[in-house]
């Protein structure tokens, strides 16, 4: 089948099998709308789903030869590859999936919850050329695989360390445009997530302890906080205690779960609310006021450094 969930930037990269395969399950999924596919490079892509889950699916996915990292920010599910033990995944966790020739698995996506997640997906060309002894060692895990009793597979998952966190919302952030800038910043991101991948499968980044299961629903609901209430004042003091935890554990888990700072995920989802009311004609001065900057000079200020130009501009150009 023909892939209509290539963007433009797509016009400099084959379509690779694995393309027509992502595209094919995400129909199944009810998720065309919600996603995205660009081949960035002609071997590399990404992949982006945003999507409400109101019940959960269980889908027989197949694909082609691929070799992909994904990160998943919101959701749960469980993953499976023939012949391979599943993997739970849950929003912080990486996974990372190769196969050599055709593959197949259950994967189940569990409903009631918002489902988002960035796939990042490298030819082997590419992992050829980067020629890191690191990336040598991920190919040759994937080549054992092909020898043993995965049929070709091979599917890891993993915590994503923060800083992988933080690259795969950027990624997911970035509006869609034809831009080459915005081609080549979603490319250097791309390798940026993979290295940082690498680094936390090789034990480079030594994280703090995984959150117990309470403190971790307690990190999960400051964030549903968040984004339900992002016009309030949040102090690290006051979120803390709303939630019950303490400063520390929610300064650090926060960014270990979502990839960023309280204040500038805070602020994140602030100037992506601003900036969808200038797509819709609302002054830059209502637009500040309405979610929850008193200051316009600084609204601007920080508006420019997150979006690359000014709110009056970005109005003008939506």
């Amino acid at each position: 089948m023909s892939n209509p969930h290539i963007g433009g930037s797509a016009r400099t990269a084959p379509v690779a099998p694995w393309q027509d395969a992502v595209a094919e399950a995400l129909v199944r999924l009810g998720w065309s709308d919600s996603a995205r596919i660009e081949a960035i490079a002609t071997d590399i892509a990404v992949v982006v789903v945003d999507a409400f889950l109101d019940r959960d699916l269980l889908v027989d996915l197949s694909g082609s030869t691929t070799f992909s990292l994904s990160v998943v920010l919101e959701g749960s599910g469980r993953l499976s590859a023939k012949g391979l033990p599943p993997v739970e995944v849950e929003a912080g966790t990486a996974v990372l999936f190769a196969c050599s020739g055709a593959a197949s698995g259950e994967d189940l996506f569990r409903g009631g919850h918002r489902f988002r997640v960035v796939d990042l997906r490298f030819e082997e060309s590419f992992l050829e050329r980067a020629g890191d002894t690191r990336l040598s060692r991920l190919a040759e895990r994937c080549a054992d695989a092909a020898q043993g009793d995965g049929g070709g597979v091979f599917l890891a998952g993993f915590p994503a360390p923060a800083i992988l966190l933080q690259i795969a919302n950027d990624i997911a952030r970035t509006p869609l445009s034809d831009a080459l800038g915005r081609r080549l910043y979603l490319h250097g991101k791309a390798i940026e997530a993979l290295g940082a991948a690498v680094d936390a499968l090789d034990g480079v980044a030594k994280g703090r302890r995984a959150p117990r299961p309470q403190e971790r629903e307690r990190l999960v609901r400051a964030r549903a906080i968040l984004e339900r209430d992002f016009r309030s004042n949040w102090t690290i003091e006051r979120l803390a205690r709303e939630v019950g935890v303490n400063e520390k554990q929610l300064k650090y888990g926060f960014r270990d779960l979502v990839g960023q700072p309280v204040h500038a995920y805070l602020t994140a989802l602030r100037l992506e609310a601003a900036a969808q009311m200038l797509r819709q004609g609302v002054s830059v001065a209502d637009a500040a006021v309405s979610v929850g900057f008193g200051n316009l000079s600084h609204f601007s200020k920080v508006f420019r450094e997150n979006k690359g130009v000014s709110p009056s501009r970005f109005a003008r150009l939506a």
